[in-house]
């Protein structure tokens, strides 16, 4: 199984020594990276060109000018980078499963062969592409792409979905929002209600919790607490 490769973190980063940039490749050739330089769409489409894929699909965040009324300026993210690395690569070969349809089964493409058993290891896609920005991200800029191909769009939109969704809710990735007014704030990612800095990013920074409370920015988790 392929492991993260991690680049050297600059000395004159502001960011923890944890959040670095790396790759990680999946069983099925896949790619999941993470950067701090900005993301290419045309290079997402190029990775997943398949001859025997009749669909690509590509979703692009970007960064929105407001959050619940306020004005944004940027966003910053950091992340526990060999974790979010190993959770990715994960991710990607659960991609070619049946696992993006366990809680949503969707109808098969009309013109897809007909399916005479359940087979749990089934691959309905072709490959994937995750890329996921790090540092500062300005309004209007792109911090997350997902590329998928299949031999149909039906796999293909319902595949890019899960990996958003799945990246959201459990890649060890966080975001600092602020706001033209100068505040900050620290919440699960869509919500406005405090929390307290993540448990991961504590760890790695060496820093207790009277520090995370000094510092002049705060970390916004970017997938909701285990319900465990």
């Amino acid at each position: 199984m392929s492991e993260p490769e991690l680049l050297a973190q600059d000395a004159d980063s502001k960011y923890p020594p944890s959040s670095v940039a790396g790759s990680v490749r999946g069983r099925q050739g896949d790619v999941a990276l993470l950067t701090y330089d900005e993301l290419d769409e045309k290079h997402a489409t190029s990775f997943v060109s398949d001859d025997g894929a009749g669909a690509t699909v590509l979703f692009s965040g970007t960064t929105r000018n407001s959050f619940q009324g306020k004005k944004v300026s940027k966003l910053e993210y950091e992340a526990y980078s060999s974790l979010a690395l190993r959770t990715l690569r994960d991710l990607l070969d659960q991609a070619h499963t049946s696992a993006p349809f366990a809680d949503a089964p969707v109808a098969r493409s009309a013109n897809a062969a007909p399916q005479t058993t359940q087979d749990a290891s089934e691959d309905r896609i072709s490959k994937c592409y995750v890329a996921h920005r790090l540092g500062e991200v300005r309004v209007g800029e792109c911090s997350i792409l997902i590329a998928v191909s299949s031999a149909h769009r039906k796999e293909a939109f319902v595949v890019a979905e899960w990996l958003l969704e799945e990246v959201k809710k459990n890649v060890a990735v966080w975001k600092c929002e602020f706001y033209q007014s100068g505040e900050t704030l620290t919440a699960l990612d869509g919500q406005g209600v405090p929390i307290d800095p993540p448990v991961p990013q504590r760890a790695q920074m060496g820093e207790d919790r009277s520090q995370d409370q000094q510092q002049s920015w705060s970390w916004k988790a970017n997938f909701p607490a285990s319900s465990k």
